[in-house]
């Protein structure tokens, strides 16, 4: 039976409408209103997707942009994201989705216009049925809006539609659908966003019910690196990272640490995960020499990952880099992770765990600034490469300096 009911966030959308699929989440949509109002064709739009195993979260896009409007400028897609954190934090969900956007006519538009300004990883698209302009949507952005769309767009028009100009006006191109003549709305809408959810169930012996990010060299070595993002996702200095890795012909799979650790993962099964990273790409891409890189949380974890693998598969990694080490490792995200807090109470020592680990094999980052609170100063006088930079957290952002400097040391290593 779905169940739906008004549920108020802590943003500017208000009193929103969700339905809540019947069995396991299969994803994460929301969906801004037809009109000002959430209609009948909104609710019904709704359930379907339910039916099909999302979870709605319903936005009345009338009130909404008059609080957008009220800003000197905006940020829908911070707002989207936001909700979509909170509200699959306060399910507990078993695993972070990247929220879909949806709607019909100005709903549609403000699905798209939310998206252009999201950063890569932050939304998994938007799904358009008849999107028509606003003058509300012409709220001036924080940010400039993106020259090409992080995730899919896709547009459904029905015979009737007359908005091929506000799509022109976007200067992004679609994956266009005709819809049948006679379809309701709420079943277009439906049709348009039902292959774009994630598949039920997963699991299994392969790595699909992973939430992984492939970056195939164009030129590919013997070189793989598996690199574990921090606790905002595949989207900073782990994707800019991994894809200077990737131009140098490094093969690279990333590990979506706010998808991954969403719920409490373990040591051992998160190593036995990684593990399985690791065969299935050694084997799928032809490796021989395996790099570990993770980055904050992803690094704080890493120590215990890498002693937990099994014998054969720890042989095969050459260099574990590891950037932003804190002296805690935690195994869930935390919100308050966010906000720039440090490990939690339930955090586990990481320079025990890191002492296990050959030093030869350890490269470690730090800022400057964040010497107090990092693992690395202690590897000083050991065989581990202990690099400092200047800056804190972020190394003054200069991303492709480190990534040049793994892939050195790295090379150093197995040459």
């Amino acid at each position: 039976m779905l169940s739906a009911a008004p549920v108020h966030a802590e943003q500017r959308y208000g009193a929103l409408h969700v339905v809540r699929p019947a069995g396991p989440m299969r994803d994460f949509v929301i969906l801004f209103s037809r009109a000002d109002a959430w209609g009948a064709e909104d609710q019904r739009a709704a359930e379907l997707l339910a039916a099909q195993g999302a979870f709605v979260a319903g936005v009345e896009s009338g009130p909404y942009l008059a609080r957008v409007a009220g800003q000197p400028c905006h940020l829908m897609d911070g707002d989207s994201e936001s909700l979509s954190r909170q509200i699959q934090r306060e399910e507990a969900t078993v695993h972070y989705h990247t929220p879909i956007l949806a709607g019909i006519g100005a709903g549609g538009l403000l699905a798209e216009r939310v998206l252009a300004l999201a950063p890569a990883n932050s939304m998994a698209g938007a799904a358009s049925l008849d999107p028509v302009g606003s003058p509300a949507l012409d709220a001036s952005p924080c940010g400039a809006r993106a020259s090409a769309l992080e995730g899919f767009w896709t547009v459904g028009a029905t015979p009737g539609w007359t908005g091929q100009a506000v799509v022109a006006a976007s200067g992004v191109r679609p994956v266009l659908r005709q819809m049948p003549e006679g379809q309701a709305p709420a079943e277009a809408l439906a049709a348009l966003v039902a292959p774009h959810l994630a598949p039920a169930g997963g699991g299994g012996e392969d790595v699909s019910d992973l939430p992984l990010v492939e970056l195939k060299a164009a030129r590919p070595t013997d070189m793989l690196a598996i690199v574990l993002a921090g606790d905002g996702g595949w989207r900073d200095i782990d994707k800019r990272i991994g894809e200077d890795l990737q131009k140098a012909g490094v093969n690279v799979v990333g590990l979506d640490s706010l998808r991954y650790f969403w719920s409490a993962q373990t040591p051992d099964r998160t190593a036995a995960d990684v593990a399985r990273i690791m065969r299935s790409y050694m084997a799928k891409w032809g490796a021989k020499h395996v790099a570990l890189i993770g980055y904050s949380f992803g690094a704080d974890v890493l120590p215990f990952v890498y002693t937990r693998l099994p014998e054969g598969l720890r042989a095969q990694v050459s260099q574990m880099s590891l950037l932003a080490l804190s002296k805690g490792a935690d195994f869930e995200i935390r919100v308050v992770g966010w906000l720039g807090a440090g490990p939690s109470a339930r955090a586990l020592p990481v320079p025990p765990e890191l002492a296990r680990v050959p030093a030869a094999v350890v490269q470690c980052f730090y800022g400057a600034d964040d010497a107090e609170g990092s693992a690395c100063p202690g590897l000083a006088g050991t065989a581990a490469d202990v690099v400092r930079t200047a800056g804190s957290h972020h190394f003054d952002g200069d991303y492709e300096a480190l990534a040049r400097r793994i892939l050195q040391r790295w090379r150093q290593r197995i040459s």
